[in-house]
C-alpha cells in the first residue's frame, strides 16, 4: 500500500520543521529567555505599595461624603499617588452631627466677638 501525497508532505514537512528548529536553538533560547526577562520586569513594574486608608466625613454644602484614602507608591520608580473614592451618605451618625451643632455654636461665638 502506498504512501498518499498529504502523508509524505506532512513527513518532510515535520523533518524540515525539525532541522530548523534544530538549527536554530541557541537563538530561540536566548529569544525566549530576553522574552522571559521582559515580561518579569513588566510584572515587577507594576508592584505598588499602599498605606493604611484614611477615612473622612466630608461636608460639601447640604450633602455628607464618606472618603476614603490611600497613598500608593509605584515599587521601582518612587512615584506616590493619593488614590480616593467618595460615597454620599444618606444619614449621618448622631455623635457627628453633635460635632457638627458644637463646631457651629464655637464658629458663632467667635464671629460674635
Amino acid at each position: 500500500m502506498p504512501i498518499d501525497p498529504i502523508s509524505w508532505a506532512i513527513i518532510i514537512g515535520s523533518a524540515l520543521a525539525g532541522v530548523t528548529v534544530g538549527y536554530f536553538w541557541d537563538e530561540i533560547q536566548e529569544w525566549a529567555s530576553r522574552m522571559l526577562g521582559y515580561i518579569l520586569d513588566s510584572i515587577n513594574r507594576a508592584i505598588e505599595l499602599t498605606s493604611d486608608a484614611t477615612v473622612y466625613l466630608v461636608k460639601q454644602g447640604a450633602r455628607f461624603y464618606k472618603r476614603i484614602e490611600v497613598y500608593v507608591r509605584n515599587r521601582n520608580s518612587g512615584v506616590t499617588t493619593l488614590k480616593y473614592r467618595e460615597e454620599e451618605v444618606a444619614e449621618v451618625p448622631a455623635e457627628v452631627e453633635d460635632q457638627f451643632r458644637r463646631n457651629d455654636k464655637i464658629k458663632l461665638m467667635q464671629q460674635a466677638t
